[in-house]
This record gives C-alpha cells, sequence and structure tokens, in this order.
C-alpha cells in the first residue's frame, strides 16, 4: 500500500515524498532512504503526528524542515504522516495544490485502515478457530481420560483398605498410587468442565444451600491432600442460606483448597471465612505461605486467565484451569472473584454471591415445624 501511494504521488505531482508509518508504540518508522533524497526529519515527523498538526515547510511550525508533513487521518484514527519535499518550494503555497495533497493523503489513510481492519478481522477469526478446536480437544481428551482413571482410583482405593494380608510398604504405595490417581482425576475433571463452561453446556441447577455444608463436602473430597493440615473455618452462625449450585460451588471450594495445599508448607494454616453484606456474601480462603507468585504481584487477575500458573516450570501437578474455572463458575452465578497479598506473607482468594433474596436458616426450620 505505501508503494502504491508512492507511486501514485510521483507520477501525479512529481514530488519526493515518504509515507511514513507509525510502530505498535506510536513511534513512527524511519522509510527506506533512496539515493538523492534529503534525509527526512523524523522528530519533525513525529511532532506533527504527536499533535495531529501539519509541520515543516510551508507551515508555522518548524518550517525550516526541507519537507512539509501532511497528516494520514483516516476516519477512525491517525494513521501516519505523509512528508513532501516539492521541486519548487513556492508550489505547496498555492492552495489548490495542497487541496490536491490534503486529497491524497486522505485516500492513502483510508486504504491503510482498510487494510489494518483486514489483519484484525483475519486474526479474530484465527483465534476464534484456535479457540474451537482447543476446546473439541479438551472435551474429547477429558471424555477418554476418565473412564479409565475413574476405574484406577477405584482399584487403588481397594488396594489402600486391603486386608492385613498387605504390608505397610504395600499399603503406603497404594495410597500414594491413589493420591496420584486422584490429581489426574481433579486436572481431567478440570479440563471438562472448562471446555463446557465455555460451549455453554454447564447449566446452572440453583437451591437454597448452606455455605457450611458445601465448605464441609469439599474438604471430605480432599481429605488425601488435606492430610496433616490445620484446615480452620470461620462462619457467622448468621450465615444465610444461599441460592446456588452446590455441585459447581462445592467445585470452586475444593480447587481454591487444593490450590493453598499445593503451594504453602505443610506447617502453615488455611483459614475459610465468610462475611455478609446488604445483598452479598463474601468467602474468604487464605494462607499463610509464600504468597502470590511475583509474576502476579503487580495484576493478580493474570492467575484466573486459562492455562497460567503461577512458574511456568514448576514441580507441582496441574495445567493452570482451577483458578480461571472458579472464576467462570462464580461469574456464572452473578458473582466476582479477586486474589490479594496478605500483609506478612500469605495469599487469600475472595468471592462475593449475590444473596438479594437470603433465607435465615433458623426461619426454614421455623416454617418445617409448622408444616
Amino acid at each position: 500500500m505505501i508503494n502504491v501511494g508512492h507511486a501514485a504521488l510521483r507520477q501525479s505531482f512529481g514530488l519526493e515524498v515518504a509515507l511514513i508509518v507509525p510502530d505498535g508504540n506510536e513511534r513512527l518508522q524511519a522509510p527506506a532512504s533512496e539515493t538523492g533524497k534529503r534525509p527526512i526529519d523524523l522528530d519533525v515527523a513525529q511532532w506533527a503526528f504527536d499533535h495531529e498538526t501539519e509541520a515543516g515547510h510551508a507551515t508555522d511550525t518548524l518550517s525550516s524542515s526541507h519537507y512539509r508533513n501532511v497528516l494520514l487521518k483516516a476516519p477512525v484514527r491517525l494513521r501516519g504522516v505523509l512528508a513532501i519535499r516539492p521541486k519548487n518550494p513556492h508550489w505547496l503555497h498555492i492552495p489548490e495544490q495542497r487541496s490536491y495533497i490534503e486529497t491524497f493523503a486522505s485516500s492513502i489513510a483510508i486504504a491503510l485502515e482498510r487494510v489494518h481492519f483486514v489483519q484484525v478481522v483475519q486474526s479474530m477469526l484465527v483465534n476464534v478457530e484456535s479457540e474451537r478446536l482447543r476446546n473439541s480437544l479438551l472435551a474429547a481428551l477429558s471424555h477418554d481420560l476418565r473412564t479409565p482413571l475413574t476405574g484406577l482410583v477405584g482399584l487403588t482405593e481397594a488396594l489402600a483398605n486391603a486386608s492385613s494380608e498387605t504390608n505397610d510398604s504395600q499399603r503406603r504405595l497404594a495410597q500414594e498410587v491413589r493420591a496420584s490417581a486422584q490429581r489426574m482425576q481433579t486436572m481431567v475433571d478440570n479440563l471438562l468442565d472448562m471446555a463446557r463452561l465455555q460451549s455453554g453446556e454447564i447449566r446452572l441447577r440453583k437451591d437454597w444451600q448452606s455455605i457450611e455444608e458445601i465448605v464441609g463436602g469439599a474438604i471430605r473430597s480432599l481429605q488425601w491432600s488435606l492430610t496433616d493440615r490445620a484446615v480452620t473455618v470461620q462462619l457467622p452462625a448468621d450465615l444465610p442460606l444461599v441460592e446456588l449450585d452446590a455441585v459447581l460451588i462445592e467445585r470452586v471450594f475444593a480447587n481454591l483448597l487444593e490450590n493453598a495445599a499445593k503451594y504453602t508448607p505443610v506447617s502453615t494454616p488455611i483459614v475459610i471465612e465468610a462475611s455478609t453484606k446488604p445483598g452479598w456474601i463474601t468467602v474468604q480462603i487464605s494462607d499463610r505461605g509464600p504468597g502470590l507468585p511475583a509474576s502476579a504481584a503487580r495484576d493478580p487477575s493474570i492467575l484466573f486467565e486459562k492455562f497460567t500458573r503461577g512458574s511456568v516450570e514448576s514441580a507441582k501437578s496441574g495445567v493452570g484451569l482451577g483458578l480461571s474455572i472458579c472464576k467462570a463458575i462464580i461469574e456464572a452465578h452473578g458473582g466476582t472473584m479477586r486474589a490479594a497479598q496478605i500483609l506478612g506473607g500469605g495469599a487469600m482468594f475472595m468471592f462475593d454471591l449475590p444473596a438479594t433474596s437470603v433465607v435465615l436458616c433458623d426461619d426454614v426450620a421455623a416454617s418445617a415445624n409448622v408444616t
């Protein structure tokens, strides 16, 4: 497009011209130099681009420059600068000639903008197709792995609970195999859940639930991962029931607890707290480990991106989907989720659930007795 613009201007006006376009940082790129041309003053062109005002020859700004810098104005934004050096210095003082140049500059700017948006559309189509293919692969992979993994977990549980004929070393080995199989099953479940969430296959099955019972179910499901861990649950006695999907919210608690257990020392506690405010219930899961990774210190929201892990190379198992799934589930309930660093060491993950029409546990019990 730049070459076509050069050719058209030279054929029509016989001028020395250069189309200067910006890079991704809004800095104009120096055009390829040609023999016999005076070098273009990029500083003058950059000033004209930054201030959206013509500068250089035959203007009121930096008029000592050999080139006049005409703006390439497109409908959406400024696309660059057209630097012109006339053979006759007085040529650009003629209003008709300036009008012709501005018409050419406008046409070139519109053409450049069209090329830009074609590239944007192509990039979006590639991203959409890549995402669709990745979700299809995730769903197929997780479906194919779920059945053998379920059988493997069942067999290892049978071995771990075998009779006294199994010695201690064999029982410990079976327990380790079971723990590994359960971790693999969790990863496969996360892959399948993310594929379902993005495809819209998951429908919320809301009912009035107790947060305390959901927390208890999540802890029981992680009894082998939380061995020797001190998990403290501090829930207010008057915490109301909340209308939510118990299975999915239990998955949120399980992922956050497993994440805390995975990245903190065994000797440190994990605390689950909840509080209420008008229309909302806030849940916090905190630990006293090393805190958020350095990559997320400034912007903790990157932890909730798909396939993102705190450390690129880590000995900890996982595919970087747990937190992304948690955030997707909470947002599907109309809530929000965030992470924060704890002063003195540790990390905290918080989520808010809407509770606009809550029912107190005592009220439910009273109504049940009356019935």
